[in-house]
C-alpha cells in the first residue's frame, strides 16, 4: 500500500507523550504504527505549540522538541486562514462549536489533501460537513491490513 500523507493531531501524539503507560515505542499507539509503516507524518505550529505546552520539565522537553523536528512542517498560507474562518462560521450555523485552531488544522487537511490522524470527536462533526478525511486508528489499521 501506499504511503500516506498523514496530519497527527495532538491527541494522537498525546496517546504517546503524556501518557505513563504508553510511549512512542509501544505497539499499541496510533503514532508507533504511523511511524513503523513510514507514513509521511506532517506537523503544524499550532499542534506542536499543543504537543510542549504544559512539559514544565526542561529536560522532557527539549528532548520531545527536537524529536519533532524530524517529522515534515506545514503552515497555512494567508488564503487558507480565511478558509478556516469560513469553515469555523459554516460549523457555528449547523451549531457545531469547534476551535480555532481545530479550524486552522483541518482547512490544511482539507486543502492540502490528506489524512487527519486524531481521537478529537470535533473533526468528526467538522469532517461531516466538509471533505475531511478524519483517520482514526481502528480505521488505520483496518487499511493496512
Amino acid at each position: 500500500m501506499n504511503k500516506l500523507n498523514v496530519l497527527v493531531d495532538t491527541s494522537v501524539w498525546s496517546e504517546a507523550l503524556r501518557r505513563k503507560k504508553n510511549d512512542i515505542s509501544s505497539e499499541n499507539t496510533f503514532i508507533y504504527h504511523l511511524i513503523k509503516n513510514e507514513e509521511e507524518i506532517l506537523l503544524t505550529g499550532s499542534i506542536i505549540q499543543e504537543i510542549l505546552t504544559g512539559i514544565t520539565n526542561t529536560k522532557l522537553f527539549e528532548e520531545i522538541e527536537y524529536h519533532l523536528n524530524f517529522f515534515h512542517y506545514l503552515e497555512l498560507d494567508k488564503k487558507e486562514y480565511s478558509e478556516a474562518a469560513k469553515l469555523r462560521n459554516q460549523c457555528a450555523q449547523k451549531g457545531v462549536a469547534v476551535t480555532t485552531i481545530d479550524c486552522q488544522i483541518a482547512t490544511l487537511a482539507i486543502h492540502r489533501n490528506i489524512y487527519l490522524a486524531t481521537y478529537d470527536s470535533d473533526f468528526q462533526l467538522i469532517a461531516k460537513h466538509t471533505n475531511l478525511k478524519v483517520l482514526n486508528f481502528e480505521n488505520y489499521k483496518k487499511m493496512k491490513r
